[in-house]
């Protein structure tokens, strides 16, 4: 709850830190903000918000929504400011505003959680939104996050909407990078790619954020494993982030594959609820794999940096394959573990 206001639940909140509806100031991105508003104010249908997770490309989607809907022009050259006694603010923070569809991955339909796609039947609600909403009086915005959740079908079902947009609507699409999306939706869609946060700037939104349980002594060293994500940053506080990713690089720089460590690690993955340090464990994974590329290339070792991006796309789908499928956790992560540190020492598949 924030400000009185009951907000609704995805399957990316985190308890304590507002949500992107109800941030009130953006931390950074000036430049980024910038060429959205001019954008918008072109007239433009579609909008692109592509970045790492975390940085604030949801945040700014709500921030833009919540300017259109309240008939606001966006200033081209800083991001605004939002007053949260406003009433469209606080529609907008509760996802409850009649001109505004925000698609994510919905609840399971039975028991609790979340699906892990953003499936066709979710994007055939833009049809209902739109037959039951008029352009006349004002814009209407579908905000979808993260676009990449959406399989093919949902995929090719919004691309009709982008094709033939409809008067005085506004689709901000939301994507962790370029994976998963269609070459012809990105066509239709003017691209803002943000970049990560200045260690300054995740500070300022730790400070706005929970402050509570970032504790001072912590709040360097959280930040400098962040890697300009205020969200990770946010997650490690919260869910012993910081030890996690001390024992996985423990782990990854071994001549020797510690099978008691990785067992511990995956320990962790595999228990009922710890859902979020399942997911941290992935994505810190996929992020020691990606420096290791990034360093290879920038030793022209383009041979082994391709090795690596193929072993990282190889973990991003074996991941999906395994919650796709309810597969067991523990052992997918460990399985994981291992071919991953065997490729970083030398050995492993390509």
């Amino acid at each position: 709850m924030i400000a009185g206001l009951e907000l609704p639940e995805h399957h990316d909140t985190l308890e304590g830190v507002t949500p992107p509806s109800a941030v009130t100031r953006l931390a950074g991105h000036r430049e980024a903000w910038s060429q959205l508003a001019r954008i918008v104010n072109g007239g433009h249908h579609g909008v692109l918000i592509e970045g790492e997770r975390g940085i604030g490309k949801a945040s700014m989607a709500f921030a833009m929504a919540h300017l259109v809907l309240a008939r606001q022009t966006p200033d081209e050259l800083s991001p605004p400011i939002l007053d949260p006694a406003s009433p469209v603010w606080r529609q907008v923070a509760q996802e409850a505003h009649p001109n505004l569809l925000y698609l994510t991955r919905p609840p399971v339909d039975k028991g609790a959680g979340f699906k892990t796609v953003v499936s066709i039947a979710e994007v055939r609600r833009i049809q209902r939104f739109l037959g039951l909403t008029s352009g006349e009086d004002g814009y209407r915005v579908v905000l979808i996050d993260p676009a990449n959740d959406m399989n093919r079908n949902a995929a090719n079902a919004l691309l009709k909407y982008l094709e033939e947009p409809p008067k005085r609507t506004l689709f901000l699409l939301v994507a962790h990078g370029a994976g998963g999306l269609l070459p012809t939706i990105r066509s239709r869609c003017q691209l803002v790619r943000l970049s990560p946060l200045a260690d300054t700037d995740v500070a300022t939104v730790l400070g706005d954020q929970a402050q509570a349980a970032v504790a001072d002594k912590d709040r360097d060293a959280l930040i400098a494993l962040a890697g300009g994500s205020p969200r990770q940053a946010l997650v490690l506080a919260l869910y012993g982030g910081a030890d996690l990713a001390t024992h996985l690089r423990q782990l990854m720089t071994a001549p020797q594959f510690d099978t008691h460590l990785a067992h511990r690690l995956a320990d962790v993955a595999g228990q009922r609820g710890n859902e979020v340090q399942n997911d941290l464990l992935r994505g810190m994974l996929g992020d020691i794999v990606r420096a290791a590329a990034v360093s290879s290339a920038l030793r022209d070792d383009s041979q082994r940096a391709a090795q690596l991006a193929r072993h990282e796309t190889s973990l991003v789908s074996r991941f999906r394959t395994a919650d796709a499928f309810n597969l067991d956790r523990k052992q997918e992560l460990l399985v994981a573990l291992a071919d991953t540190h065997a490729l970083m020492v030398g050995a492993g598949p390509s």
